[in-house]
């Protein structure tokens, strides 16, 4: 189904009236949802959407829940998302209602149980609260990761270490840099270059070769570089793809996206390319679909097919989560037109800023 952008600005209007009905629970607001013949996205999952400058969330089936009222609204993790007032964050649920009120200048997303947070002042420093806006690790460290497996990576006199969810210190603030935990191993950078820690705080993994990057363990497999490029290491500290590309991405639903001469490609964990295009961008699959960029413009091919999976382009465009994926139109960094589509290619949300 084709539509003309100039009918949103009638849309908007109409919207942002029949917002303000909805706030005082006189109706639903919904009309610029998609099509009715799209295949609807999970009504439980909620996603940010812009209006008038002003943000909110939709659910799945593309109706407003949270009335577009914030200057910034960030993705649902564990129940929670942050959203901007101002020039503070806090957080809303998901059974609409604001959580924490905005107070901090940095909020990250909630991973087991607990969010980083910093507060506004110029010396103010990384803790952690829980879903109820309450201080569970002390404001005390220069920079945090969020919690992964059980620990999460912070920054204590220019140092990284690990945490755990009392704000004990497991693994002391020795390495220059620190990944997440991730399939029970972490990458870290000390004196004597990276290696994988295990949760103990143990070398598990002194890779075989030297490498000056690595990354995260995703489906047995992760990403390290060399002077020879990028290629993948197993949990044995072997490379399993030798060094060959030059860039590489985690694997995701079996796949993994690395880049050849400017040009990117799905591997399968023997090496092979296995989705062919003149891609010039791309991102992980999720939910059987990527998105990939094909010149200037954005679409999405199926694992199933190795294809394109539909007609529609946009100019920009994020993974699939819930069943909808993010697209976006007009200028990407600064104010980009924002909307949903299902698997089928069918609007759910239409793009609008």
């Amino acid at each position: 189904m084709k539509f003309s952008f100039d009918t949103l600005k009638h849309q908007r209007l109409l919207t942002t009236l029949l917002c303000l009905l909805l706030a005082t629970g006189a109706m639903s607001c919904d009309l610029v949802s998609g099509t009715d013949d799209s295949i609807e996205g999970d009504a439980n999952i909620l996603h940010p959407v812009k209006i008038d400058g002003k943000w909110g969330y939709i659910n799945g089936l593309g109706r407003i829940t949270f009335i577009p009222s914030y200057d910034n609204a960030r993705d649902f993790s564990e129940g929670m998302a942050a959203i901007q007032d101002g020039a503070v964050w806090g957080y809303v649920a998901e059974d609409v209602r604001v959580a924490v009120t905005p107070q901090y200048q940095v909020a990250g997303r909630f991973s087991e149980g607990l969010a980083f947070v910093r507060g506004t002042g110029l010396d103010d420093l990384y803790g952690f609260i829980n879903k109820g806006g309450s201080e569970v690790i002390a404001p005390q460290y220069e920079l945090a990761q969020a919690f992964s497996e059980g620990l999460a990576a912070v920054r204590i006199d220019t140092r990284w270490g690990y945490i755990n969810s009392r704000g004990e210190v497991i693994i002391p603030a020795n390495y220059s840099d620190a990944r997440p935990f991730s399939e029970g191993l972490a990458a870290v950078e000390g004196l004597n270059g990276w290696v994988y820690i295990n949760r103990q705080g143990e070398i598990a993994i002194q890779p075989s070769l030297t490498v000056q990057s690595l990354g995260n363990f995703s489906e047995g497999l992760a990403p390290f570089e060399t002077g020879e490029g990028w290629g993948y290491l197993n949990t044995r500290g072997e490379p399993e793809i030798s060094p060959q590309f030059d860039q590489a991405e985690d694997f995701s639903e079996g796949l993994a996206v690395v880049e050849i001469d400017d040009r990117f490609e799905f591997i399968n964990q023997s090496g092979e390319i296995v989705v062919f295009g003149e891609f010039n961008e791309a991102q992980p699959f999720s939910e059987g679909m990527a998105a990939v960029r094909l010149n200037n413009d954005w679409t999405f091919v199926s694992k199933a097919t190795g294809r394109v999976a539909m007609e529609r382009s946009f100019d920009g465009a994020s993974s699939f989560t819930g069943g909808l994926a993010r697209v976006f139109f007009g200028n990407i960094e600064d104010n980009p037109r924002i909307g949903y589509i299902d698997r089928a290619g069918e609007y759910v949300w239409y793009p609008m800023n």
